[in-house]
């Protein structure tokens, strides 16, 4: 019994090792042949990643002094009713940023940030600014991963009286920390959109709140 325990084992560690060499061997060829073409590889030096040649939508993005201009919530607008309760909520949100390349795939940027919503009688308005720096990884010619972390300083205020009171002000001042990785697909050069999770949570303030969402981000650089 314990001698077919030790052979299996032996076995999944066998196929381990060889899904390790056989990927390893792949992004090897894939090296190779970018070579024979003439082209460079992005990943070079970063050898556990995917070859991606360096003309490729996704091998062109992330290199030094790009300056990218994107929405991470891109504007939105929308108007919610709910069955048995009187009126209606109406969300605006807008989150233009902006971030530049110091190296080749690192990059420091920030956001501005305005949030308004409308319901049952009272209205809230959150202005936001904060500071990020992110990563870019390759790992196809369009695709690649672009992990972001940063902090952000919010003030919000409330006027109008909710329906029904509210037990808290929405009033009041917050610093958070702000996490972002997409998935960025680059579908021609100077163009890109991607997707992936965000949380935001509160650092500061006497009603600290944590937002987890998937986030959508869409822009361009230059």
């Amino acid at each position: 019994m314990q001698s077919a325990r030790v052979r299996n084992c032996l076995v999944c560690l066998c196929c381990v090792s060889s899904a390790v060499s056989f990927s390893s061997l792949a992004s090897a060829d894939a090296a190779d042949d970018l070579t024979a073409k003439g082209d460079v590889n992005v990943n070079d030096q970063r050898p556990q990643l995917p070859a991606v040649a360096a003309n490729s939508p996704s091998g062109v993005f992330g290199e030094k002094h790009q300056l990218t201009i994107s929405s991470d919530a891109g504007l939105s607008i929308s108007n919610t009713s709910t069955s048995g309760v009187d009126g209606s909520s109406t969300n605006l949100t807008l989150r233009p940023a902006i971030d530049y390349f110091v190296l080749n795939n690192v990059s420091v940027g920030g956001f501005l940030g305005l949030d308004y919503t409308s319901a049952g009688g009272a209205h809230t308005t959150t202005f936001a600014i904060g500071p990020r720096v992110g990563y870019n990884l390759a790992f196809s010619e369009r695709f690649s991963f672009w992990p972001k972390l940063g902090f952000s300083y919010s003030s919000s205020s409330a006027s109008g009286t909710p329906t029904p009171p509210a037990t808290a002000s929405a009033d009041g001042n917050h610093l958070a920390l702000n996490i972002f990785a997409p998935v960025m697909f680059h579908p021609v050069q100077h163009f890109f959109l991607g997707f992936g999770p965000a949380l935001d949570t509160d650092l500061t303030g006497d009603a600290k709140q944590t937002i987890i969402a998937g986030r959508l981000t869409i822009g361009g650089w230059m």
